[in-house]
């Protein structure tokens, strides 16, 4: 192999890293842009974490004040619903199953109380 094969084989080399560099610093500038995304999706995915905590919160503070209020009133725990919810369930059931009435029954003298 001669000198001028030699200069024209590392030329050859040279080309093919330079290629090959600028090859990974585009693929560097597509990855930084990458993490830029992410970085921006993890951030709004932060806050609605950070702010399904508070609605949370705020959620359990209102169930509780509401329980208390419920919980402040005289005679409520007295008050038998299970004669009303055996009616209920009853129509229910009778719905479910089938056993209700059919739409071509049904007259507006029906709809109106």
């Amino acid at each position: 192999m001669t000198t001028l094969d030699k200069v024209q084989l590392l030329e050859q080399r040279i080309i093919k890293a330079a290629l090959l560099i600028r090859k990974l610093e585009n693929r560097i500038v597509e990855l930084e842009e990458e993490v830029s995304v992410l970085t921006v999706h993890n951030t709004e995915l932060q806050n609605y974490a950070d702010s399904y905590s508070a609605d949370q919160k705020i959620i359990e503070e209102s169930v509780t004040k509401a329980l208390d209020t419920l919980g402040s009133i005289e005679g409520l725990d007295e008050i038998d619903l299970m004669g009303t919810m055996a009616e209920d369930l009853a129509v229910a059931d009778q719905f479910t199953a089938g056993g209700g009435v059919a739409i071509d029954e049904v007259t507006l003298d029906d709809l109106n109380p």
